[in-house]
């Protein structure tokens, strides 16, 4: 009977975390259309460009790569070496279930439209959960939800950047910090846990690792202060550690020359007034001055969430003077608002970092010591960091919401706030929803007739020379990159993260080299990104400039 009654209570425990994932779900379709799920409707990506287009082709060509070790590597877009499928953005943890699964799969297949509802429903599910620690009312739990499913940011990554969409990374590691205290039958439980999420980050976006592992320090530190121990801590950051360090060896993070560390560290940052600043995707608040590239730490709450904060701050400061213990509530407490304080004011200054700026105006600069600028160079686009204190504030809102004792009054409360965020960011999500109302039929500029002759026979793409900014003619790449990777044509370099620039650059000097000396390869396609470097007496080599661009074939 015991067994059953325990049974019983997994299933209602659980319930209503399913109905939030139907919640996420019926919120993706709504906004994002259910066309786009379709895995052989790929038009909508290429069509768009940018790095969503950037992703796909990185998955079409690892798809096609035999498989080796390390398993995420790609072939074909970087030549004469491999890249990790993690740098093309691809989402690692989808492109190796589809690549198992390629055999059975249509030959043209997308995951971006899957991964698109399975973010929306996961959300939806882990944001129910966390809640239900606080509050055992399902309305309350559901209606709160929606407001972490609706977080503002995830529609300006979703799609673009899709895989940092995938925000229920950080919810996930928020409930394994407020279920630390939880009874488990075995104690090894919450160390395979956070293990697993370690396992998880890196196959997502490599960003989330130090966001789940900042998380995770906060709640060691709040269990150290809880039960003066420390072994536990030990153990389970170990195996944490090693997990993800496996993981991303196992993809290829370490394969290759290619750096770590790339430039823009304090340009992508956030700005102060991220976390109110609507960069005008709100129907209430308009937006507040950025510096360029600030966009990329959008952290606006959502005005819904930002009054529901002001209420709580309010109520909260009333509470406290009228019962004149302040003290107590706080030695309670004391190990949660350490660990929650560590957590937002490292993910803050993280995000901030190192030029610190409000509004327009550049306040001041940190002077970290050269070896700090290289590891944070790593995570340029620092900006991002400030989801973390989205969320923990999110969390802390509803938890002082939660102990309103009357349900009504509760779910009254929790009900508006929900309605006002939704009628504040109706403007983000009809501007997304615009964008996928109509089917797109991709006609690529390469398909004309004068293309077709050019291309005729070729199995490799070279461009030549490799300028250091070669990245910029990323439109370039993405529109040859389509057509390459529908005929099994390999490209010599592409819009892609931790390349080895020295390799791919000699590779094309040595091309450049053997056309200047009469040389030359009939079955490769040589795409000119300096016209000064064109041989002129190379009398085998035809030049054709077409769509603004300047090709040339060997014919001997």
């Amino acid at each position: 009977m015991k067994e059953i009654s325990e049974r019983k209570k997994n299933y209602r425990f659980f319930f209503a975390p399913a109905i939030g994932a139907v919640l996420g779900i019926i919120i993706f379709c709504i906004v994002y259309e259910v066309r786009i799920i379709d895995p052989t409707y790929t038009d909508w990506i290429v069509s768009g460009g940018g790095d969503g287009s950037q992703h796909y082709l990185g998955w079409v060509y690892y798809r096609k790569t035999p498989w080796r070790f390390p398993l995420g590597l790609t072939e074909g877009l970087t030549l004469p070496d491999a890249i990790s499928c993690m740098y093309t953005d691809s989402i690692p943890l989808f492109a190796l279930l589809f690549k198992v699964l390629s055999p059975v799969l249509p030959e043209t297949f997308q995951y971006a439209g899957i991964w698109g509802v399975f973010s929306f429903a996961v959300q939806g599910f882990v944001s129910v959960i966390l809640l239900q620690k606080f509050c055992k009312n399902p309305f309350f739990c559901l209606a709160a939800s929606v407001c972490y499913i609706l977080m503002p940011a995830i529609f300006l990554r979703l799609y673009g950047h899709d895989s940092l969409s995938g925000h229920w990374l950080i919810v996930l590691a928020l409930v394994l910090w407020a279920y630390q205290d939880h009874k488990w039958k075995h104690k090894s439980v919450p160390v395979i846990l956070w293990a697993v999420l370690g396992v998880i980050a890196p196959m997502i976006h490599m960003y989330f690792v130090p966001m789940i592992y900042l998380i995770m320090a906060g709640s060691f530190l709040s269990y150290i202060i809880k039960y003066k121990k420390i072994k536990y801590v030990l153990i389970c950051g170990s195996v944490s550690v090693v997990c993800t360090l496996s993981t991303m060896f196992s993809f290829g993070a370490f394969y290759g020359k290619g750096g770590f560390s790339d430039g823009g560290l304090g340009i992508y940052s956030s700005n102060m007034n991220s976390l109110i600043n609507s960069a005008n995707c709100s129907s209430f608040l308009k937006g507040m001055d950025l510096i360029d590239g600030q966009l990329e730490g959008f952290g606006y709450m959502g005005f819904g969430m930002i009054l529901a904060g002001i209420i709580v701050v309010i109520s909260g400061v009333c509470v406290l003077v009228r019962k004149r213990n302040i003290k107590e509530i706080i030695r309670r407490n004391s190990s949660y608002i350490i660990g929650g304080a560590f957590i937002f004011f490292g993910a803050f200054v993280l995000a901030l970092s190192p030029v610190i700026t409000l509004g327009s105006r550049v306040l001041y600069t940190i002077s970290y010591p050269s070896i700090v600028i290289s590891a944070l160079s790593v995570f340029r686009a620092s900006g991002r960091f400030i989801w973390v204190c989205d969320y923990l504030l999110y969390t802390a809102i509803f938890m002082f919401l939660s102990r309103i004792d009357r349900k009504k009054v509760l779910c009254i409360i929790t009900f508006l706030i929900t309605m006002i965020q939704i009628a504040d960011l109706y403007p983000l999500m009809r501007a997304k929803h615009s964008l996928y109302t109509q089917k797109v039929e991709y006609i690529s500029p390469l398909y004309s007739e004068k293309w077709q002759e050019i291309l005729k026979g070729v199995s490799e793409i070279r461009f030549v020379p490799l300028p250091l900014d070669h990245k910029i003619r990323y439109e370039q790449y993405l529109t040859i990159g389509a057509y390459a990777s529908e005929n099994n044509i390999k490209l010599s370099s592409f819009y892609c993260a931790r390349e080895s620039y020295e390799d791919l650059a000699e590779y094309a000097e040595k091309s450049l080299l053997e056309l200047e000396n009469g040389g030359g390869q009939e079955d490769v396609l040589y795409v000119f990104f300096d016209n000064t470097r064109i041989p002129k007496d190379n009398k085998n080599l035809n030049i054709y400039n077409i769509d603004e661009m300047t090709v040339g074939r060997v014919k001997n």
